[in-house]
């Protein structure tokens, strides 16, 4: 069983605003965990223009996020998408151990 503690962790997962609050829980949990944590910065709806103008450059940062991090934890199987199921991939790629939030200290990455 897995319990992530005293890692880099990334947070991928839905942007949509609903998830916004979810995304809080998941940071602060794995913050009170030893953990230093990067999220996403935007959801869609936090400002004024084109959410989908700034996907290009959220993509490449998110990217070299997951690349710095030892671990990849999605927030919740129900805030999967294109972007994050393509986002656990390259982590799976690259040799990352992806795990979905609520399956933590209970089971394998997946």
């Amino acid at each position: 069983m897995k319990r992530i503690e005293n890692q880099v962790v990334c947070l991928v997962g839905s942007t949509k605003p609903q998830w916004r609050q979810k995304y809080r829980e998941v940071l602060e949990k794995l913050t009170l965990m030893g953990n230093a944590v990067f999220t996403v910065v935007w959801f869609r709806g936090d400002f004024d223009g084109d959410f989908e103008a700034r996907r290009d450059l959220m993509e490449r940062v998110h990217f070299l996020k997951i690349r710095t991090s030892d671990v990849v934890v999605c927030i919740d199987r129900d805030a999967l998408g294109k972007h994050t199921r393509m986002e656990m991939e390259y982590a799976r790629s690259i040799g990352k151990d992806v795990f979905f939030f609520d399956e933590l200290g209970r089971a394998k990455p997946t």
